[in-house]
């Protein structure tokens, strides 16, 4: 960035020339003289000056998030360049929800840590709403989930697409159905995740879109483990819907079927989570290529 760009975006941090002129090295006429260049330059009154400092016009908010995002890519472009001279080191501190942390990202970590060895990663596994406090909070760098969710202090990143299944044990009675309908699942026990669960909500929404009220269910028990759901439906305890990411073994060895329920869409989408305005890590930046690229 040329220099009328830099003490623009400043100003626009600290919302003060004062400010921005001590952080700078410059003094205070200086620095409006470089904001009044960049305005000559763009034809637009990019401040307005009060008593208590400065604040953007419309037309300064827009110039300040390309000026961020310009800056950010040459920081980001010195660190790539950096990084081609030495092996990759730094620590990454993520949380993810249970399908992904368990069932998608092991394998993914394996190939990364393959090729970054000098990369420590440290996973924590929670349910979404969990995950995307942590990462506001600052305790996790990202966090990846599989639920909706929203917060006005992070931002989401689409991932990749997922799909959840209802599975029932293979000699259950629904089995080899080419349609079930809404009135005959509700007639069944489940077994579900629990309160808090990305998976857990998205189903019931999926039921609320359908008509279906989920309290209509009967719910039999709510665990926060995949694989004691998994176990418990192969043994005819009672129905779930599961990620088709951990049902996979199980479907292809015979221990559980997905039914086919046409009334019941059951898409949702892997979303990277990051705290508002927090700028990635080289490290970080090369693990979610590393993810968009296995899960593509």
């Amino acid at each position: 960035m040329d220099q009328p760009l830099k003490t623009f975006l400043a100003v626009a941090r600290c919302g003060s020339l004062s400010q921005a002129a001590r952080e700078l090295f410059l003094s205070q006429p200086a620095v409006s003289k470089q904001i009044r260049k960049l305005e000559a330059q763009h034809k637009a009154t990019l401040l307005r000056r009060h008593e208590r400092g400065v604040e953007l016009t419309p037309a300064g908010r827009l110039l300040a998030d390309y000026a961020a995002q310009i800056a950010g890519l040459e920081a980001q472009a010195a660190e790539e360049l950096a990084a081609l001279g030495g092996e990759l080191a730094g620590r990454l501190r993520l949380g993810a929800t249970l399908t992904l942390g368990e069932y998608v990202l092991p394998p993914i970590i394996g190939r990364f840590k393959a090729a970054h060895p000098a990369i420590e990663i440290l996973l924590e596994v929670e349910n979404t709403v969990r995950v995307v406090e942590h990462v506001v909070a600052g305790v996790y760098d990202a966090g990846l989930i599989e639920g909706p969710a929203q917060h006005h202090l992070a931002r989401f990143e689409k991932l990749a697409d997922d799909e959840l299944l209802v599975v029932a044990a293979a000699d259950h009675r629904l089995v080899g159905r080419q349609r079930v309908e809404l009135a005959e699942l509700a007639a069944e026990g489940w077994i579900l995740r629990e309160p808090g669960s990305g998976t857990r909500a998205v189903f019931e929404e999926a039921l609320r879109a359908a008509g279906c009220d989920p309290q209509r269910l009967e719910l039999l028990m709510q665990l926060g483990s995949t694989q004691a759901i998994k176990n418990l439906v192969a043994h005819r305890v009672g129905l779930s819907a599961l990620s088709q990411w951990t049902v996979r073994e199980e479907l292809a060895d015979g221990r559980l079927t997905a039914l086919a329920v046409p009334a019941l869409d059951l898409h949702r989408t892997f979303r990277w989570v990051l705290a508002h305005g927090s700028r990635p890590s080289l490290p970080l930046r090369r693990f979610e290529r590393c993810c968009r690229e296995a899960l593509a």
